[in-house]
């Protein structure tokens, strides 16, 4: 009879054994357990031969750039600082900057944390902001960073880089990133808090995966289905993440990930108990869980193996498909004895291992989310009465880059350090009616001469003695004992601070912030606000800076300093009856980063309505401050322009340029136009000096038409003067047009001076720019006659008549200016005193 040749090859050194062991006798068949639960035997043999095994993990601080980045997919908990796709700044002096990172090359569940230059920092619980994401709400760049994340289903591009691309066309419409998993980061920059760009590292929950035990069409219970990723879950199942690795990722069926393995060659009623397994509760969780960066062009074994790194397991490749057997104690399927072997077979038993692959200590370090991902040493797994045996120290290190609580991986390093001790192995033939044992089962061995021992079956391997023998069971054992696999409490890890470290003071110390009444040095009464703190002690801090700022104008702020051995601050220019926000900053030497405190709240005293004036005051200042600049550049630009013209020859004329493109097919065209002049002429002895920029644009399609001018023009002559900005657009459909325009205009006429702003349109409104939420702050709507003011308080400090002709009037109070009459509406009280 022919023989059969084996179905799958054994894996690793065990399949050379194996192979040697039936030269001569006759393989008909083969199932084969890889060695993967033989993790401390393999790890010491590459240590010694100053081999690194290449584990891929859930963890990678460095930063990738380029564009020959390995596509990844991430599966679990994973920390990651991302690959840096896309850069841009843009607005006054470029403050304003998107950056995107890529994080997975395939669908995930949701951002976790991010951390920032090394700290974990909070976010917003919602969006606030549908374009930029979340802002960050605590540590340094509060309020200075947004974080978007991109789950991998997006279907259109993100319009702030589309926007704001620089330059123009940069960033299109077209570039969605389907399947891919992001994060933009929006930033303003300042010079006080981040004049230098920041370090981002990110949390993230991975893809959502296909749960086989979840399908009810599978034999599960539940809605899970292959070919629809919408019913998938984010899972942290090691058995879970391979299955979906062995099947393959594809987006839009293009499998980029994975080994593209058929269903019927992974059989779920051997995946399901290995599922379970991982999922069982303990002291620290889950059994196993696993967190992995699954490297898109790696071998497949290096993938798998991180993860059957993570649960102690192995694979079984057999007549039946592939399939994974976790490490854990069960019952002994079959015994037996010398009598059931086949006599005329060799026997090969072996008690020790070499002693290069013996280890007495297991040592390393697992990843903590808690500490940004970093690797700490989880609990050393070690025997004194090994030590003293082997006489000599044999550490093993196991680093766990996969496994992400310690507990887990003080488990892992125990069962990988107990099975190493546990050292015979053999290869006997047994008779036929013990083929019914498969890969992963234990069976006790009760011999007369080489003990009773209990091992696992590593391969089975159907062979005869001959070609027409019976077809007899070779087994390929390793010994095995339920111990192994006793649970480990997970350790609680103590990070001892540097010897010596000083402790520095972060902020003031039991800081308040108390209203008070100030007197002006007109006499009037004003509000003001005291601010106390305990003495510094810290002799590196020299002063204390001050912000405070109405919570419901965060803008607005106001900034004071005081020197270190002040402890009372007496603050002004509020306005009365508002909330405030006192926030106190440390002034150190030798310089060091010290952010703004959370600060106190604040309500200032009541006051009439005089006191609005201290504000209003305020807002002046800010205002002639601003026009004292936009003097200082118009003073500037106008010397430059007197340095040309007295570099031009003397004469009366004019001077034009224009800068025009056109563009026209068919029904439809396009122009724009650039032109400048100047000129200076005498008609009649009346001398006339004008100067213009103009810019046009036209835009049309049959008879849809779309125009704008830009015009901006000085004229001088015969006593008056005039400076002139126009900008008026005008929309054409058919026979019908609609216009829009504004015209700022000042200067001299009759001697006269003018300065006055002429707005054209149907509609007009003031927005909040810091709050998209938010409603207009004051419309004008010509079509429906509407004034609308959404303010939560307007003040009138003088008001000789009112006439209002309104159907109704709704008010809350109503009072005196010298409040001695108050008329509570809501309350329905008259309060009236001398």
């Amino acid at each position: 009879m022919p023989f059969i040749a084996p179905v799958v090859a054994a894996i690793g050194a065990g399949a050379a054994a194996v192979g040697s062991f039936v030269a001569g006798i006759g393989v008909v068949g083969q199932a084969v357990l890889g060695i993967g639960l033989s993790v401390a035997a393999s790890y010491a043999s590459k240590a010694l031969a100053g081999k690194t095994p290449k584990t891929p993990g859930g963890v990678q601080f460095e930063r990738q750039y380029g564009g020959a980045v390995p596509r990844q997919v991430a599966c679990g908990l994973v920390g990651i600082a991302g690959h840096d796709t896309y850069c841009s700044t843009y607005g006054p002096a470029n403050y304003e900057m998107h950056q995107l990172y890529t994080l997975s090359d395939y669908p995930s569940d949701g951002l976790s944390r991010v951390a920032i230059n090394g700290k974990w920092v909070t976010l917003e619980p919602t969006e606030s902001s549908p374009a930029r994401g979340r802002v960050v709400m605590t540590g340094p760049f509060a309020g200075l960073v947004w974080i978007k994340f991109l789950d991998g289903r997006q279907t259109a591009a993100l319009s702030p880089l589309v926007n704001f691309a620089n330059p123009v066309g940069r960033w299109t419409a077209n570039h969605i990133g389907i399947g891919q998993t992001a994060v933009l980061v929006s930033m303003t920059f300042n010079d006080e808090r981040n004049s230098s760009f920041p370090d981002f590292f990110f949390e993230f929950r991975g893809a959502r995966l296909y749960d086989w035990r979840k399908d009810s069409t599978a034999g599960g219970s539940g809605p899970h289905r292959w070919d629809d990723p919408s019913t998938h879950e984010f899972s942290e199942n090691p058995q879970v993440i391979e299955y979906n690795y062995r099947r393959g990722f594809a987006i839009n069926g293009d499998m980029f990930c994975g080994m593209g393995m058929a269903p019927a060659d992974l059989p779920l009623d051997k995946w399901t108990p290995a599922a379970n397994i991982s999922d069982e509760a303990t002291d620290y969780g889950p059994r196993y869980r696993c967190s992995i960066m699954l490297d898109c062009t790696a071998e497949h074994g290096e993938n798998i193996a991180s993860i059957q790194m993570a649960c102690g397991a192995a694979t079984v490749d057999g007549i039946a498909g592939s399939w994974p057997v976790v490490g854990h104690d069960q019952p002994v399927a079959i015994t037996f004895t010398d009598d059931d072997l086949i006599s005329t077979a060799p026997v090969r038993w072996q008690a020790r291992r070499s002693m290069s692959e013996l280890v007495n200590s297991v040592a390393g370090k697992v990843a903590s989310p808690e500490e940004v991902w970093s690797m700490v040493d989880y609990e050393t797994q070690t025997s004194p009465v090994l030590l003293a045996l082997d006489r000599r120290n044999r550490d093993l290190t196991i680093d766990f880059p996969q496994v992400r609580v310690s507990g887990q991986a003080a488990a892992l390093a125990a069962i990988y350090f107990k099975e190493n001790r546990y050292e015979a192995s053999a290869e006997v033939t047994l008779r036929p009616r013990f083929l019914v044992l498969e890969p992963g089962d234990w069976a006790r061995w009760n011999s007369a001469r080489y003990g009773n021992r209990v091992y696992l079956v590593k391969a089975v391997t159907l062979v005869s003695l001959d070609g027409e023998g019976p077809r007899n069971v070779q087994l390929t054992l390793e010994e095995r004992d339920g111990s192994i696999y006793d649970g480990v409490s997970a350790p609680v890890v103590t990070l001892p601070l540097p010897p010596g470290a000083p402790a520095y003071l972060a902020e003031v110390q039991s800081f308040t912030a108390l209203p008070i009444l100030l007197t002006g040095t007109d006499g009037r009464m004003q509000a003001g606000i005291r601010a106390a703190w305990e003495a510094v002690d810290d002799v590196t801090v020299t002063g204390v800076d001050l912000m405070y700022f109405p919570t419901a104008q965060p803008d607005a702020v106001i900034l004071r300093s005081v020197p270190v051995s002040q402890t009372v601050a007496l603050l002004d220019g509020v306005l009365s009856a508002t909330q405030y926000r006192v926030r106190t900053r440390l002034v150190t030497d030798p310089p060091r980063t010290v952010g703004w405190s959370v600060g106190e709240l604040v309500t200032t005293s009541d006051l009439p309505d005089p006191d609005f004036g201290v504000y209003l005051d305020q807002i002046k200042g800010d205002a002639y401050r601003a026009l004292l600049s936009l003097r200082a550049d118009i003073n500037a630009a106008g010397q430059r322009l007197d340095d040309l013209v007295r570099q031009t020859a003397a004469g009366m004329g004019a001077q034009a340029r224009d800068t025009a493109v056109a563009v026209r097919a068919g029904n439809a065209n396009a122009a724009a136009l650039v032109g400048l002049s100047a000129s200076v002429t005498d008609l009649n002895g009346v001398v006339t000096a004008n100067a213009e920029v103009v810019s046009s644009l036209s835009a049309q399609v049959g008879d849809i038409r779309g125009e704008g001018l830009w015009k901006m023009e000085v004229v001088a002559g015969s006593g008056d003067v005039v400076a002139r900005l126009v900008i008026f657009m005008r929309a054409t459909l058919a026979d019908e047009w609609v216009e829009v325009g504004t015209a700022w205009e000042t200067g001299f006429s009759g001697g006269e001076p003018f300065a006055r702003v002429t707005n054209f349109a149907t509609q007009y409104m003031v927005v909040n720019p810091l709050d998209n939420s938010a409603a207009p702050l004051f419309v004008v709507d010509a079509a429906t006659d509407q004034v609308v003011i959404n303010v939560g308080l307007l003040r009138v400090p003088t008001l000789s008549a009112l006439s209002v002709d309104a159907g109704e009037l709704t008010a809350g109070i109503i009072r005196s200016t010298d409040s001695k009459t108050v008329f509570n509406v809501a309350a329905g009280t008259l309060r009236i005193s001398s």
